[in-house]
């Protein structure tokens, strides 16, 4: 497991052997966290040494991953999809959005004094940036997407204003008709660079032992809304073996005892989503950007269910739709699942 040679170089470009590297990814789901594993493995390989910063769920997760790497807590940005609108969420959380990212700046001052840091790596968290240390942003959407136009590109200066802070800007996303999302990842060119899809899930050719891998992530009550949903629906598919990792550690609040099909982990670590993956016949997820880049190269079939009024979900959703390979459920529509489980497998 490991990065590609394509993002090897790009990264190359950025750090050096003497770098002591903060790397801070936001907590929103665990998807920045785990597109940031690959590349924390690759640093404390190349670099003097790395410190990882977060909160909640994501730092958890990576403390797991690297047990002995220190680490630093951060500021919560507190986001929860309570609306079916991605605008309403912000608005109605852009206090702790803001409060949270003037925290975590000030913050970072005594942390890169406390370890010295030469070079900060920020994934989509707007606070990390320090006008004496090299301050590297990393993100896959530099436009924000929204039906209602002034509202895409007032959401884009934004995040555009933020990005500027950073000295430079990295792309997980190829350039031209390879690209994987590029009405979000094209469009800022100035200090950015492509440095490819960031994933170290690898095509193993192992049986396939699962029928339906689930995998869930994402800011809660929706996170937990799905979690719901999809028990109700898949209890009677008891013909096929079904394999849930859940994203979270707190206690599961449903009743399982009729589920024997069902195998349910709370979280796993990246070399056993590897294997699960490889292992299954059909995937249920949400499309997030990490999760597009993980099977981007497998043979799996996926099912796509966005978060409800998460456009970036929808639009990912939307062309990946395009492959025989996966095919989309609304969250609306989830008593449509079974029907378009029974056409995949």
């Amino acid at each position: 497991m490991g990065l590609s040679r394509y993002n090897e170089d790009a990264l190359k470009t950025w750090f050096s052997a003497d770098d002591v590297v903060l790397v801070a990814p936001l907590n929103w789901g665990l998807g920045h966290a785990v597109r940031c594993i690959p590349i924390i493995r690759w640093l404390t390989g190349h670099c003097k040494s790395v410190i990882i910063a977060s909160d909640g769920a994501a730092l958890d997760f990576l403390r797991k991953e690297f047990p002995n790497l220190p680490y630093d807590v951060l500021p919560g940005y507190n986001i929860r999809y309570t609306y079916n609108n991605i605008v309403l969420n912000l608005i109605m959380g852009a206090y702790h959005i803001i409060s949270a990212a003037i925290k975590e700046h000030l913050l970072l001052k005594k942390i890169v004094r406390k370890h010295q840091i030469s070079v900060i790596l920020s994934d989509n968290r707007l606070g990390m940036y320090n006008t004496t240390t090299k301050s590297i942003y990393i993100t896959h959407q530099v436009n924000l997407l929204h039906p209602v136009q002034w509202i895409s590109r007032t959401g884009t200066r934004v995040h555009r204003w933020f990005i500027s802070k950073y000295d430079h800007c990295l792309i997980p996303d190829f350039g031209g008709d390879a690209a994987l999302c590029p009405a979000l990842s094209h469009g800022l060119h100035t200090n950015c660079t492509l440095i490819g899809p960031v994933t170290e899930i690898k095509k193993l050719n192992i049986p396939q032992v699962t029928d339906i891998l689930i995998i869930l992530s994402g800011p809660e009550p929706q996170r937990t809304i799905l979690e719901k949903s999809l028990l109700i629906n898949l209890v009677v598919l008891t013909e096929y073996k079904i394999k849930l990792i859940r994203g979270t550690d707190e206690l599961l609040k449903y009743d399982t005892d009729n589920t024997p099909h069902i195998s349910i982990i709370n979280t796993a670590s990246r070399k056993e989503v590897e294997y699960y993956l490889n292992s299954s016949r059909l995937l249920i997820s949400r499309p997030g950007y990490t999760s597009v880049m993980d099977v981007s190269n497998l043979d799996i079939k996926a099912i796509w269910i966005p978060t409800p009024g998460q456009t970036e979900q929808e639009y990912l959703a939307d062309r990946l739709s395009y492959s025989d390979k996966y095919s989309i459920v609304r969250q609306n529509e989830i008593n449509n699942l079974i029907k378009h489980i029974k056409l995949m497998i």
